[in-house]
């Protein structure tokens, strides 16, 4: 006890006066545990002389250029040694985690992003980092927030406006309205075309409500349209049917981009509406740095693609 009856603290110990214990006994030398280290002996002496001083006692004794451990140094190694195994597994972990190989990084993407964009994108993301693992959702429109909010993936991407408080956006591109017309169809053969030339033919529609719908009800404008017969929910189906003849598929540049069933041609539209596809995440969970990744990644695909 002090001088007014108080019990001394107890030493505080550096992790890394722990550490360097514990790699003397781990290699029973000073240049061994140097070398382990990455330090030097003289700075290990001194890290080992401070920690003897700080408990008082003599942890090794110098036996034929060997340091042998003490009783004392036996027993604190037995209580050390799980503890830095521990600690050294955290640090593991927690590079593990800031490399972004310890999760799946899983998003959402809508039809139309998905058919050629979000695979390009992947591919790229995985180029610059072949240990990232992805699990791509697809979420009916009406799903949007839910699957935000709940935690069901770290972010969406697509071309349907969602608006919620929590919800934050980041516009990626856009791409405008453009039809898919057989080859053998006259139109296939033109540019630009107006809703005067469509006239007579059948266009497939997309659901009400929703991007394509808003879309087409634009170009068409005030036009009637007496020749649907087909509507369709997904964007693949537009193009199967366009591919066999049964009318004109309007559909967004983004589903129009890449690889397209031969016999079909891309046509483009005149003053046609433009589709914006956006990537969302929830504000109060902002998610790994691949949803950063990925919208840079996105960005950069859409302006290599919008040439094909």
């Amino acid at each position: 006890m002090d001088a007014v009856g108080r019990t001394p603290a107890a030493p505080r110990l550096a992790f890394r006066q722990l550490e360097v214990f514990h790699a003397i006994m781990e290699t029973g030398s000073m240049s061994a545990a140097s070398r382990m280290l990455g330090t030097t002996q003289p700075s290990l002496s001194r890290s080992l002389q401070r920690l003897e001083d700080q408990l008082r006692v003599v942890l090794f004794q110098r036996h034929r250029k060997r340091l042998v451990p003490t009783d004392e140094a036996r027993r604190l190694y037995d209580v050390v040694s799980p503890a830095i195994h521990q600690i050294r597994a955290i640090s593991d972990s927690a590079v593990t985690i800031a490399d972004g190989a310890a999760s799946v990084f899983r998003f959402a993407s809508t039809q139309s992003l998905g058919r050629v964009l979000v695979p390009r994108a992947i591919r790229a993301m995985r180029h610059k980092d072949p240990g990232l693992r992805v699990f791509l959702d697809s979420v009916a429109r009406s799903q949007h927030s839910a699957y935000l909010l709940e935690g069901q993936g770290e972010c969406i991407l697509s071309l349907a406006e969602v608006t919620h408080p929590l919800i934050a956006s980041r516009d990626i591109a856009r791409m405008p309205l453009v039809a898919l017309v057989r080859s053998d169809n006259p139109l296939a053969s033109r540019a630009d075309l107006t809703p005067e030339d469509l006239d007579g033919q059948p266009v497939i529609l997309f659901e009400r409500s929703g991007p394509h719908s808003t879309a087409i009800d634009a170009f068409f404008a005030d036009q009637p349209r007496r020749q649907e017969k087909i509507y369709i929910r997904f964007s693949d189906a537009a193009i199967g049917l366009a591919a066999e003849g049964a009318g004109v598929a309007l559909v967004d540049g983004f589903t129009a981009m890449g690889w397209l069933p031969p016999g079909l041609a891309r046509v483009t539209l005149a003053n046609p509406p433009a589709f914006t596809a956006r990537l969302y995440w929830n504000s109060e969970r902002p998610g790994s740095r691949h949803v950063l990744a990925l919208g840079d990644t996105l960005a950069i695909m859409t302006e290599d693609a919008a040439g094909d």
